[in-house]
């Protein structure tokens, strides 16, 4: 029931009691009896407790005082439990030890900085890549890395986006940069050298531009033939003209697919213009609701809702761009006689473009591959409605110009919405 130290303090206890008791009704001094039961059992706690505060200075690791009763017990519990705490200190300093020496051997750049974004700890690789030394520690990762858009990077806390910067601490190499919130505020600091990644990327870019360019002539040449021939009366006619006219039709896919392949290249390397400026979008909606219903030929419904203040900074033409795209794919993929609803409106996070139909759906599988290049759910289909393959990757691209991002829900049989959210600090209400 009780434990060996509380037993034999219980036994000393009525032992010594015992012992008083009987000396008392022997000599007939119960009174002075009791309190020299008293004063022994005070001596030997206060002696007790003094060398347990001894044996606590020394450490644990000090050999048990002589204590009897339940100090000898306590002693035992609380050398356990530190043996127990040294132990568990033991395995997480060996494990953070085991973690910084696989950190240091990341060839990327690792800083841990603290709500002030003062320096904590920094891996090897940031002693080559940004130059830190070990006095660096403590000061702030702003006036170490002087780069303009890595400082507004920092200020805009806009975390979720990566950075990339051309040219770093002097070294004219290609780097992405990428902050990771954690543990109360604090923050990780990733920086990854990516020039060979870059140029392969621009290599491919280039030569797609390149090749779209070199088509685009001999295919202009062709197509006028074409249309030539088919404009030309005579005995021909009769039999050449089915093919053609689907010669003709062919080649103005090849020529749609070749300017999206442009579209795209322009995308990725940058050079659509610099600087943002203010987007009416009601006004584009406005536009674009009488080309669908031109595009559709009356064969569909359309429902727009838009909130007639709301504006955007960004880029108008690739806007542009995306809020057809998204539109003439719902006409692509809507049965004739089927609900296509637009909607522009904001909230709390930010503004959002919806497009909603009642079409065919597309199946889960498919809906994480949708932005890939000529990435079609229905080949045949698209190829028969005139589509390239490219426009949601364009879309993608121009949405991560803004800062936006695509979302995609769907039902096989029920539709398909495609809602494009935008940051709440690109929003204008006007």
């Amino acid at each position: 029931m009780f434990s060996n130290g509380v037993s034999r303090e219980l036994t000393w206890l009525i032992t010594t009691l015992w012992g008083l008791l009987f000396f008392g009704w022997i000599t007939g001094l119960w009174v002075e009896s009791l309190l020299v039961y008293l004063l022994l059992y005070v001596v030997r706690q206060l002696w007790s407790m003094h060398k347990f505060e001894k044996w606590m200075d020394k450490g644990t690791q000090a050999s048990f005082p002589p204590a009897s009763g339940y100090w000898s017990e306590l002693t035992y519990l609380v050398s356990r439990k530190q043996r127990a705490l040294e132990k568990h200190a033991d395995l997480q300093l060996y494990k953070s030890e085991q973690f910084k020496a696989a950190s240091m051997l990341i060839p990327d750049a690792i800083v841990s900085l603290d709500q002030q974004n003062h320096i904590e700890w920094f891996n090897a690789s940031s002693r080559k890549i940004l130059e830190l030394r070990r006095q660096d520690v403590g000061r702030k990762i702003e006036g170490l890395i002087r780069q303009p858009e890595f400082i507004q990077y920092l200020k805009d806390a806009q975390y979720q986006n990566v950075l990339t910067i051309h040219s770093l601490q002097g070294i004219q190499r290609t780097f992405s940069v990428k902050i990771i919130p954690y543990f109360d505020s604090h923050k990780l600091l990733i920086v990854k050298d990516i020039t060979d990644l870059y140029n392969l990327a621009q290599i491919r870019r280039d030569f797609i531009a390149n090749a779209s360019h070199e088509l685009r002539t001999p295919l202009t040449v062709l197509k006028g033939y074409l249309e030539a021939m088919i404009d030309t009366p005579g005995s021909h006619q009769d039999v050449w003209l089915p093919a053609l006219q689907t010669m003709e039709k062919q080649s103005d896919r090849m020529k749609a697919i070749i300017d999206d392949l442009l579209t795209l290249s322009k995308m990725e390397s940058e050079t659509i213009a610099s600087n943002d400026e203010l987007v009416n979008v009601p006004k584009i909606l406005a536009g674009l609701e009488r080309e669908a219903e031109q595009l559709s030929q009356g064969k569909h419904q359309f429902v727009f809702s838009v909130e007639q203040d709301l504006c955007m900074t960004g880029y108008v033409e690739p806007l542009k761009s995306v809020f057809m795209n998204l539109v003439s794919n719902a006409v692509r993929y809507t049965p004739d006689g089927g609900l296509i609803k637009v909607t522009w409106y904001h909230d709390e996070e930010g503004a959002h473009y919806k497009v909603e139909d009642n079409g065919i759906g597309i199946s889960k599988d498919h809906i994480p591959r949708l932005t890939e290049r000529f990435y079609r759910v229905d080949a045949a289909r698209s190829r028969e409605t005139g589509g390239t393959g490219l426009g949601l990757a364009i879309v993608k691209h121009i949405l991560e110009r803004h800062g936006a991002s695509l979302h995609v829900d769907s039902l096989i049989g029920k539709g398909s919405t495609f809602r494009c959210d935008f940051p709440i600090d690109r929003v204008r209400i006007q």
